[in-house]
Order: C-alpha cells, then structure tokens, then sequence
C-alpha cells in the first residue's frame, strides 16, 4: 500500500472508531453487488446493493450513509479488473481497514490483482470461476497474512499438474483452499513436497 494511502486509512479508521465496534462490524450484513451484470467495479458506486438480512437485523449501506460491516460480494458479474476496488471500499465501508472478506467469483478476471494487498484483514476470498490462467498468480497472495480462506477452483491454473500442493505451499497461511479444508496432515504432506520440489534440491539432484 503507498504510505499516503496507508495513512489516509489509519486517519479515517481512527476517526470511525469511535461509531463502530468490530463485534458491531461482525454481524452486519454484506455489501450485495452480485448479479448486477457490473464491468468495472467503479459502477457499483451509482447502484444501491441489494438488501441482504441477517438475524440481528443490521441492513446494508444506502446512498447517505457507508456501511459498517466487513464483507463485500461482487460476485457473478462481467468484471475484467478490479483495479479500482479500493476506491471503491473506502467510499462504501465506514472502517475499510477491517474487510475481511471479498467475494469476486465468476466473474471474467484473467489475474490476480494486488490491489488487494491493500486490505490487510482480509480472511475470505472468493476468486473461483474467473479466467486465471497462471498459477505464478497466486504468488501475489504470500503478503496476505491474515489470508485463511481462498477460492480458485473452476479457473484454468486448477488444470496445473499438483495444484492444490502448490497453492499450499505458496500460501501456508491457508485453513481452507477451494472450501475444502486444510489438515495438519496435509499441511506436512505440503513441506514435504516443497522440500523435494525446491530449485535448490532439483539443482543437487541434477548434479548427482
């Protein structure tokens, strides 16, 4: 994130603490974008999210007033990029510093762009059904430390050759990968594969 950035975040995060709890944050209903047919994320801003309800009642953000909750679903739409996502956050969420999960699946995104390294709560992501082809992409997710679930199926790079080994090894942060959750027995299986598959090892074998 650029320091400006960062610090323009922390400055509005500061003030809108004093309106909103995290406990508050929790149980507030998503930001529904999905289904909406959007291109780029910037046409969200002229359209109101549709009304999701949830058992305490907490209603999403309108027009005159940001949302106080933590989840975003732009899911199910024609975007290509999500360049202008974090624009977009902080003008919709009171506390864009605590989004903790983003759903973007089946849309048409052929990366994965780092402009959501920005949100650095950020639990949840649903990337499933787009178009990434290269799973090199995933690599652009190691800094999202607080990263635990992550989507990818129904994209080309599931077709790769040890796929989910080494979306694990990329991401060892992961609980569950593709809703399928990550054991303590796969995350050993995982080192082990890494240890034998690192450039280093192959180079000492080749040598041998």
């Amino acid at each position: 994130m650029a320091e400006s950035d960062a610090e323009n975040l922390r400055k509005r995060t500061q003030e809108n603490l004093k309106n909103v709890t995290q406990r508050d944050a929790h149980i507030v209903a998503p930001l529904d974008y999905s289904f909406f047919g959007l291109s780029t994320v910037e046409d969200a801003e002229t359209l109101e999210p549709r009304a999701v309800e949830v058992s305490k009642g907490v209603s999403h953000a309108t027009s005159s007033s940001k949302s106080k909750g933590r989840c975003l679903r732009m899911n199910n739409n024609s975007l290509v990029d999500i360049k202008g996502l974090y624009n977009l956050v902080t003008n919709l969420f009171l506390i864009p510093d605590w989004i903790g999960w983003i759903d973007l699946s089946y849309n048409q995104l052929p990366i994965i762009d780092p402009v959501l390294l920005k949100f650095e709560k950020l639990e949840i992501l649903y990337l499933h059904g787009n178009a990434i082809k290269d799973i090199k992409e995933v690599n652009k997710l190691e800094d999202a430390r607080s990263l635990r679930k992550l989507t990818l199926h129904g994209n080309e790079l599931e077709n790769e050759k040890d796929y989910r080994k080494k979306v694990l090894a990329m991401l060892p942060q992961l609980r569950s990968l593709d809703f399928s959750p990550v054991t303590k027995g796969e995350n050993i299986t995982v080192l082990c594969w890494k240890k034998i598959n690192s450039p280093k090892k192959k180079k000492v074998i080749a040598e041998d």
